[in-house]
């Protein structure tokens, strides 16, 4: 990713022939740090993006629907109140820099303004500021104190990007760009980072590609420099002229606004248009990265949540084993009874003889401030008492061993979960009460979940769940009670249902949906599955109602390899849920 003076540049040149003289329709907040311009100019409807987030600022034309935040920020207000009705003049770039400033003509009875966007990574900004060069407002202000170099607040004049102490590439005389790059092998350091602090306007991907074809050869530097700066200049020229090859290599992560030689032409994909370009990475991007991050949070819960369930598991197994000293303080009470007589009043330990091994004696603990009668009155409470925390225990070890069972199964949905799947596994763990509910912006109709869905060879439908809410779905809404229900035998995975087949089911299609649960299962890389099937009506929702946690009998078992030729066919054959 480089988000360089050359690329906004590019922007720069597509905006102005794009957008100059677009009116302002209307300004809504895309994220925090984001603004969006709705413009109408020549019969369309445009979007354009502006956003100082630290990690990705930018501005580019967009396609895509923005979610918007229920209250408006102060600085979305500001643009509203001074931009909405007003038309685009121009567009700017300061030289060499990443820094971008839009002129508007105000609507009726407001006063010009214009707006700056500063692409500089963590120092990124969106400033308003009048026709005197006074702040309006900003996305993120700063006092003297803050920085003591250039305060960023309304009242404040407006200062810009103090300029970088580097040689311009477009006012620069040639011999002078030559003489300065003849002395970047001298020192430590990669000449890759030593050309970017040298050049004013340089990205290290815009430095590595021109090294590249300038052929640069640390024997021959007084050569090499002479055809650096021939292509330094020749970068900045065609630029200068409007001439950009937007390019993105996906899989290195990484555009540009002009060819990357030094990459393998196969892994480049070619634009017409950098809005488009920045359009589309940023959204992939962005989804990626919020997909990764609600996995992350789903999976760090669950997993404390797993964590503090095994060590309450080992509380009660620990309580439990004390519990079931219950028979042992029956037979002291027994005892007691039997042989009270014996016991002198005031004694802590009392010997008697054993009622079930009369040869036998028993040393039973006694307090000295209770008689015989009392003490073994004690005793029988104490037994009591432990019988009915046995029970009770018990029962909850049961329900403990059960919620771990569903975190397992909720780890590997998590693990396994893509998009849509990990939004419908964080309103189960709502539910659930594993996470809090973020309060809703507005009511919004939930959609249904949306389980993969396959066709066997013969034809016949499979749904796969990819989750607990969606195993639920198709088991208990999906599916008639006479379909084939399928699951991996003791292990975490998904519930599959084979469709509109007779029990038991042909061979070759009970096989394929045996083969879809082991593989959407923790037993994936094994090369022999057992998988139980039975049909629908003998699937029963488990105690607790917990989605996706069933009971089922009447099975049988089928045994695959998830390696199998014949699985890679079937899931090509996934269509559309």
């Amino acid at each position: 990713m480089s988000f360089d003076c050359l690329v906004l540049a590019a922007v720069r040149e597509e905006l102005q022939q794009r957008l100059a003289g677009a009116r302002v329709q209307r300004v809504f907040e895309a994220g925090k740090n984001e603004a969006v311009l709705h413009l109408h100019h020549r019969g369309r409807v445009e979007m354009l993006l502006f956003s100082g987030d630290a990690r990705h600022a930018r501005v580019h034309l967009t396609s895509r629907r923005q979610a918007r935040p229920e209250t408006p920020s102060p600085f979305c207000m500001l643009l509203r109140k001074y931009l909405v009705g007003g038309r685009i003049r121009e567009f700017r770039q300061l030289p060499l820099e990443r820094v971008l400033e839009v002129d508007f003509d105000p609507p009726e009875a407001m006063r010009p303004v214009k707006l700056v966007a500063e692409i500089m990574g963590r120092r990124s900004n969106l400033i308003l500021v009048d026709e005197k060069e006074v702040i309006l407002g900003a996305v993120k202000t700063a006092s003297w104190e803050q920085n003591p170099k250039r305060a960023v607040q309304p009242g404040e004049p407006y200062r810009p990007v103090p300029p970088q102490d580097k040689l311009n590439p477009l006012t620069a005389r040639l011999e002078e760009l030559e003489k300065a790059l003849e002395l970047l092998p001298a020192g430590n350091g990669s000449l890759e980072k030593k050309l970017v602090q040298a050049v004013g306007g340089l990205s290290p991907l815009a430095a590595r590609e021109l090294l590249h074809r300038s052929r640069w050869d640390p024997g021959a530097p007084r050569l090499s420099a002479r055809r650096l700066a021939g292509a330094i200049r020749e970068l900045f020229a065609a630029a200068a002229a409007g001439e950009f090859t937007p390019v993105l290599a996906e899989r290195q992560g990484l555009f540009a606004a002009f060819s990357l030689t030094h990459l393998p032409a196969s892994e480049l994909k070619t634009y017409g248009s950098i809005n488009e370009l920045l359009d589309e990475y940023y959204d992939h991007l962005i989804r990626r990265e919020k997909k990764a991050n609600l996995r992350n949070l789903l999976y760090n819960r669950v997993s404390q949540r797993l964590a503090r369930l095994e060590k309450t598991l080992q509380e009660q197994r620990q309580e439990l084993a004390g519990a079931e000293d219950g028979p042992r303080y029956r037979l002291y009470g027994e005892t007691l009874l039997t042989y009270g007589g014996q016991v002198p009043q005031g004694a802590s330990l009392a010997v008697l003889p054993h009622l079930y091994l009369p040869e036998e004696t028993l040393e039973i603990p006694l307090d000295p401030a209770l008689s015989a009668q009392d003490n073994s009155r004690k005793y029988f409470q104490r037994y009591r008492k432990a019988q009915k925390a046995q029970k009770i225990i018990a029962e909850r070890i049961k329900q403990t061993r059960e919620e771990i069972a569903y975190c397992r199964e909720l780890l590997y949905a998590i693990e396994n979960g893509d998009g849509r799947s990990l939004e419908e596994i964080q309103q189960e763990l709502i539910e659930a009460g594993y996470l809090r509910e973020k309060r809703k912006k507005r009511p919004q109709k939930e959609l249904p979940p949306q389980p993969l869905i396959f066709k066997t060879s013969s034809g016949r439908t499979v749904l796969v769940g990819q989750n607990n809410r969606q195993n639920d779905y198709i088991t208990f809404k999906l599916a008639a009670r006479r379909d084939t229900w399928l699951h991996i035998r003791e292990v975490p995975g998904s519930h599959v249902i084979l469709k509109d087949a007779p029990y038991p089911p042909p061979d070759e299609d009970l096989e394929e949906a045996a083969l879809l649960a082991a593989y959407y299962s923790r037993a994936r890389e094994s090369s022999a599955a057992a998988v139980d099937y039975t049909q629908v009506r003998h699937v029963r929702r488990g105690p607790g109602g917990k989605p996706g946690f069933v009971l089922y009998d009447n099975f049988r078992t089928i045994t695959v390899n998830p390696g199998s030729e014949k699985l890679q066919r079937l899931l090509k054959s996934a269509a559309p849920s």
